[in-house]
């Protein structure tokens, strides 16, 4: 009995996290409604209160549970593995399995990330990219506080740029398979790091870490 009420409770929030994201592209983050969210789902108001205090109780909590998703996976992502995957011309698999994660849930993404979205929630994506990831190869070198694009500089274009790629892939149908989208993360992050400061594989302060081995290190998806 508690198994069939828990597939019950499972369901009913995948329908109303689904309703959430077409009204969210409808309307926009500011204009939600609980009566909104219940009409898309084909469900009463009683139901929804059973899970949820109001609209913006879901939504937060929606954004809550991708954002640890997400970090889960951002977390295990080095630049210097960049460097050292881009000279094999494959891309690092950490950064495969987040653009995978993107992929699963690309009907958020594409909403939250967009002009009807939250705009505070890229940002905070962008921010997690500079402070816990791509400043781990820049911050380590005080030489480059003189060069032609300062550090801080091309850690916020680097952040934003990747999170575009990620989103054209989302708006444009995910044509390309995660491994290719992530081999373009892979090899623009290491030319840039290479041509403007000099960066190659062979300065990286720890070794490659191979994190797990899967059939996207050899060949797209189906």
């Amino acid at each position: 009995m508690t198994e069939k009420m828990d597939r019950r409770k499972a369901r009913t929030r995948a329908l109303l996290h689904k309703a959430l994201v077409e009204v969210l592209e409808e309307k926009g983050a500011t204009r939600i409604t609980v009566s909104d969210i219940v009409e898309k789902a084909e469900l009463n108001r009683s139901t929804f209160y059973l899970h949820y205090t109001d609209a913006i109780d879901l939504l937060e909590r929606v954004k809550a549970d991708i954002w640890t998703g997400l970090t889960e996976r951002m977390k295990n992502l080095n630049p210097y593995n960049y460097l050292s995957y881009a000279v094999r011309n494959e891309p690092d698999p950490a950064l495969v399995k987040v653009i995978e994660y993107y992929g699963e849930h690309a009907d958020f993404f594409k909403v939250i990330l967009g002009p009807n979205g939250d705009p505070a929630f890229a940002a905070r994506i962008k921010d997690f990219l500079k402070d816990h990831h791509l400043s781990k190869i820049l911050d380590s070198r005080p030489d480059l506080a003189d060069t032609i694009v300062p550090k801080d500089y091309m850690i916020a274009y680097f952040a934003a740029s990747n999170l575009s790629i990620v989103l054209n892939w989302i708006e444009t149908g995910m044509q390309q398979t995660p491994r290719t989208i992530a081999l373009m993360i892979t090899s623009i992050l290491s030319s840039g790091m290479n041509q403007l400061y000099g960066i190659s594989p062979t300065m990286r302060s720890e070794p490659v870490v191979e994190r797990f081995s899967s059939p996207l290190s050899h060949g797209p998806t189906t």
